[in-house]
């Protein structure tokens, strides 16, 4: 198919891109006050670095990125102004961006080339007009927003996980590609997994202000976080788990290395003490026994074993029992609290509402104080504060549309086992069962987006995204027409 082709090795895209990057980068070097800002500087020789990658394996970068990014988005601490940097341009004194920022600014920018690229070869991508148009409501909302400054960095983690998706349909939308995908978000776990257990070795955890509750937060900002993005690497090593089949596998370190992650990462996902992400890994077990009903007796005891031990251990019990709880500082009573201030605060501004990345600072503002909970804690609400009516009915748009087309492709795709080599492995797969990831993942998104505010995890948007557009790429010759 034409817009899954491989990133051409002689693009002169990307070299074009290279050479007005740095002729750029030069001028606000020499006439910009940067000189002795050594962050940016560095960032700057990143960003060139990269592009010098991308003409040789564009689909390479996008995959080192995916695998860094878990680490990168807690790496607030190297954050920097880069107002200076603008400043030859245009006057901006306070503009701060981190590690993370400058990796979406990539992904976006990547997405970018690779759909000027194929032109309008592009609209022939499944949600593409849907994806155009949401992208397009979210500019009205944050260019009319009198809170630009804390929406930006929203608006380029929200439109980085659309780059994601047309990225991973683009350059992984094969096989291989799709299981180089699955891959490289099992293995992104490494990093942030070691940081996990250091921090359970050592008693480095991370505490609320109102909790005196020790939790592990790996490289993720926040043990929430965590919790969400070591569900979505289980959900995905599940299914890979029962979804390929390593030919002739004798090996005792290939066995090791397929149930290894599921020993090290869920007693991990239980120290997060993240009680939505135990939910949607909950959810991912049923899905799979339905799925699979060969397995249901194993699932069904390690499931049960897995409960009574936490209701067994002190702190674990606490945290599921506390969601029964009610006193007026309890998670619940806050999160109908911030609801029905949003709802009534979106009333005056119904049609656009106050901006993209705005929902903390006019909670906030209502509350008349700096510090409590003023996190959204459901998607719906906070798109119709954010972005009024139109934000709300882009947000169950896309969401519609993702779960459309992961359905119908799912259910199109044939069932069969697939003969392929991977690597230096030869694989048996079921590629049908695997293309139940996204699917799963959005779902689970849609679940725990009445309680929590999942378009505002990054990691969990941007993987999905890119398995969505990776699985998409593969099986379009059954989206249109069932096998």
């Amino acid at each position: 198919m034409e817009t899954n082709q491989k990133s051409n090795k002689s693009s002169v895209a990307y070299a074009y891109l290279l050479i007005i990057a740095a002729l750029s980068f030069s001028y606000i070097l020499i006439l910009g006050n940067i000189a002795e800002n050594f962050k940016l500087i560095l960032g700057v020789f990143l960003f060139l670095i990269l592009l010098v990658i991308s003409f040789y394996k564009a689909a390479g970068v996008f995959l080192g990125l995916i695998f860094f990014l878990p680490v990168l988005i807690g790496l607030d601490k190297y954050q920097t102004n880069v107002g200076s940097f603008f400043q030859a341009f245009f006057p901006i004194e306070d503009l701060y961006i981190n590690p993370f920022s400058l990796a979406c600014i990539f992904l976006v920018f990547l997405g970018g080339v690779e759909i000027w690229k194929r032109g309008l070869k592009i609209i022939k991508v499944p949600l593409f007009f849907i994806l155009s148009i949401v992208v397009l409501i979210s500019l009205v909302s944050f260019f009319q927003s009198d809170f630009k400054i804390y929406g930006i960095a929203f608006e380029l983690y929200f439109i980085s996980g659309f780059a994601a998706y047309f990225l991973g349909y683009l350059f992984l939308g094969t096989k291989n590609g799709y299981l180089k995908t699955i891959f490289t978000i099992i293995l992104s776990s490494i990093i942030p997994a070691t940081v996990g257990i250091i921090q359970l070795a050592t008693g480095s955890y991370f505490f609320e202000a109102d909790s005196t509750l020790g939790r592990i937060s790996g490289t993720l900002p926040h043990s929430n976080t965590f919790g969400s993005f070591l569900f979505v690497v289980l959900t995905v090593a599940m299914f890979a788990f029962f979804g390929t089949n390593i030919k002739k596998m004798r090996s005792s370190h290939i066995v090791l290395a397929r149930i290894l992650p599921f020993l090290i990462l869920v007693p991990l996902l239980i120290s997060t003490y993240s009680r939505t992400a135990w939910v949607g890994f909950a959810v991912s077990l049923a899905i799979l026994a339905m799925m699979k009903p060969i397995f249901r007796p194993f699932i069904a005891y390690f499931g049960a074993l897995a409960i009574s031990l936490m209701f067994i251990i002190e702190k674990t019990r606490e945290r599921i029992l506390g969601v029964f709880d009610r006193y007026m500082f309890d998670s619940l009573y806050g999160r109908f609290d911030i609801w029905g201030m949003a709802i009534f605060e979106a009333r005056k501004k119904i049609m656009t509402g106050y901006g993209i990345g705005s929902f903390e600072e006019v909670i906030r503002n209502v509350q008349g104080k700096e510090t409590g909970n003023v996190y959204p804690h459901n998607d719906a609400i906070r798109f119709l504060l954010e972005g009024g009516i139109l934000g709300l009915f882009g947000f169950f748009l896309y969401m519609s549309g993702a779960l459309f087309y992961a359905a119908k492709s799912f259910l199109h795709y044939p069932k069969k086992i697939e003969k392929l080599v991977f690597g230096k492995y030869d694989l048996e797969v079921d590629f049908r069962f695997l293309g139940a990831i996204p699917l799963a993942l959005f779902g689970i998104m849609v679940l725990i987006s009445m309680v929590e505010a999942p378009s505002m995890d990054f990691i969990y948007q941007i993987f999905a995204w890119t398995m969505l557009g990776s699985w998409l790429g593969m099986s379009q010759e059954y989206i249109k027409k069932p096998n």
